[in-house]
């Protein structure tokens, strides 16, 4: 009981304050590409070293090299969802510099849409009655926050709000076909989960770097690789490149419902913050319903999963 509560508390402060500190990283004129490649980069250091230190070097680089240099197909393969991961944070930096975040929290839980439906279509997977309620729910309670949002901003900074719903619709649509791809191919072989996220992490530093040649020429030359990094943007790749890998230990070591708690009780505690302190945002009733909804179904879905058929 106490690890799972360490767990909830340690989840719950890493998600808020990831938020906040992309958010907050806007304000300085870093490159962006260069950033989700300093995450990219320590993802994949991070995972070498964990595979070192299970395998033993010599194992490690034998198994490197057997899957990676001498299957090259697979490792393109992994460059889908690798693209499509990196497309997924430029495109979430992008939607926090138009929302405030705790909409941007709320919007984000789209991606649970996106997932299920890819579930479906790429693994087959079946979803309870009451799951496909929540899914009606979260799209209520979402469409609720941004007509919200959209009155308030209906005179000042409405194409800022679309720009940041466009962004965020994408990258959960991104984020549920790669975050299922990926699964699939975890699935579907019997390589260690370490492999292959050694694999993606360097199909993310490739297609990173190349978009850093591609986009960034001017940037760089101008005024450097490293320009305006600061304690605030290393805390931002650290907590970009070890939120996922804290997902994954939580879901190991408790279960799904801790981590949806996590969830629901970020986004109330970015609201308080949002509301309170920082004064962004302001409470209103449609605003209030749709939380309640987006946190209710989050529960209703990790709580009422389809039953397996008998064997």
């Amino acid at each position: 009981m106490l690890i799972k509560y360490a767990c909830l508390s340690v989840l719950v402060i890493q998600t808020v304050s990831n938020v906040f500190l992309v958010r907050r990283s806007r304000a300085y004129d870093v490159s962006i590409p260069v950033v989700v490649f300093c995450q990219e980069l320590l993802k994949l250091l991070t995972c070498l070293v964990i595979m070192i230190c299970s395998e033993g070097i010599g194992r490690t680089l034998s198994i490197l090299k057997a899957d990676i240099i001498k299957d090259p197909v697979t490792t393109l393969k992994v460059g889908v969802p690798a693209f499509l991961y990196i497309v997924q944070n430029q495109l979430l930096f992008l939607a926090l510099a138009h929302l405030d975040p705790t909409t941007y929290q709320i919007t984000y839980q789209l991606k649970t849409l996106t997932t299920a439906l890819c579930s479906v279509g790429l693994l087959g997977r079946r979803i309870s009655g009451a799951q496909w309620f929540s899914l009606c729910l979260l799209a209520a309670g979402v469409g609720l926050v941004q007509w919200k949002d959209s009155v308030e901003s209906a005179d000042s900074s409405s194409s800022s709000s679309m720009i940041g719903l466009g962004a965020i619709a994408c990258a959960s649509l991104t984020s549920g076909f790669a975050g299922v791809s990926f699964e699939l191919m975890l699935k579907s072989s019997g390589k260690s989960v370490w492999l292959r996220n050694v694999q993606l992490a360097l199909c993310s530093c490739i297609v990173g770097l190349g978009n850093i040649v591609l986009t960034q020429q001017d940037h760089i030359s101008e005024k450097g690789v490293f320009h305006d990094f600061n304690g605030t943007i290393a805390a931002v790749i650290l907590s970009q490149a070890y939120g996922g890998l804290l997902i994954s230990l939580v879901v190991k070591y408790t279960d799904n419902i801790v981590k949806v708690f996590a969830t629901s009780i970020s986004i109330i505690l970015s609201s308080l913050i949002s509301i309170f302190y920082l004064g962004e945002l302001s409470f209103t009733m449609t605003f209030g319903g749709g939380l309640f909804l987006v946190v209710s179904a989050s529960m209703i879905y990790s709580t009422f999963p389809a039953k397996k058929k008998a064997e």
